[in-house]
């Protein structure tokens, strides 16, 4: 008898991964309620992709252009473009979540804590594929041609869900720890330095002065080599592949720390 009321009051707490999958649903529900989000999240790459092409078509005719198309030198950028701004999305909308005081209810919930942010993570990541997509047909409606599509599409997605989760983990981790909307802001001025100091205009080798040594070192500049492969004219390389799939680990993994022991701090 005392077994069985023990037995009774047993409860068995939900997987990592279910609790992570209701969180993500939760996610894509509110983007499905609110579409403005996808809106915003696909209009500043789609109008810069446009100016972009429109402006600077003769930047293909510099020597050693790796492409005759100026689509195919902006599109993979705008992409990973929009998927940084999807994931600095799951950084808004948890900020909202600890505004309106959701974010401590949802502590309160049966599970592992990292399930919270894993579930943000695939929620934003879930956009972020979409968003890339969706400005992908609209590179290719404006003249981007594949060039190794076989080898070099999963190559420019791994580098759409890299940037997606590097913006996610740095916006979740700066909210966690500041818990005020009034941080947000810095969720963009971040994101918009690392990819503006990359090669986002030019090769590494047409860069010049301060713009060339900071482009260098930043990460980013690698993901854009690894993803742009797709439309370039050597096509997929394992000389501008290793150092992309090295930048995504590295940086995914340190971005993740951040937003991890981000999280912590504000349980503990």
């Amino acid at each position: 008898m005392t077994a069985a009321v023990e037995g009774l009051g047993t409860t068995h707490e939900p997987s990592v991964l279910a609790s992570s999958g209701a969180v993500a649903w939760r996610g894509v529900l509110r983007t499905l309620r609110f579409p403005a989000i996808i809106v915003q999240s696909i209009f500043f790459p789609a109008f810069f992709l446009l100016v972009y092409t429109g402006l600077y078509r003769a930047v293909t005719e510099l020597p050693n252009f790796p492409t005759d198309r100026a689509a195919n030198w902006y599109l993979p950028f705008m992409m990973m473009q929009g998927a940084a701004f999807s994931g600095v999305g799951a950084g808004f909308a948890t900020a909202v979540d600890i505004d309106n005081g959701f974010f401590d209810r949802l502590l309160l919930v049966p599970g592992r804590r990292i399930s919270i942010l894993l579930g943000t993570l695939g929620f934003a990541l879930v956009r972020a594929v979409t968003v890339a997509f969706l400005v992908m047909i609209l590179g290719l409606g404006l003249g981007a041609r594949f060039t190794d599509a076989p080898l070099g599409l999963p190559l420019l997605f791994l580098g759409v869900a890299a940037m997606s989760l590097i913006a996610s983990c740095y916006s979740l981790g700066l909210i966690y720890r500041v818990k005020d909307q009034r941080v947000a802001p810095m969720f963009q001025v971040g994101i918009f330095v690392a990819l503006f100091v990359s090669t986002a205009q030019v090769p590494l080798d047409l860069a010049t002065g301060w713009l060339h040594d900071a482009a260098r070192f930043n990460p980013v500049t690698n993901i854009l080599r690894l993803g742009r492969q797709a439309f370039l004219t050597g096509g997929v390389t394992w000389t501008d592949t290793w150092g992309g799939l090295v930048a995504v680990v590295a940086t995914t993994v340190v971005a993740g720390l951040w937003a991890y022991t981000g999280l912590r701090k504000y349980v503990d």
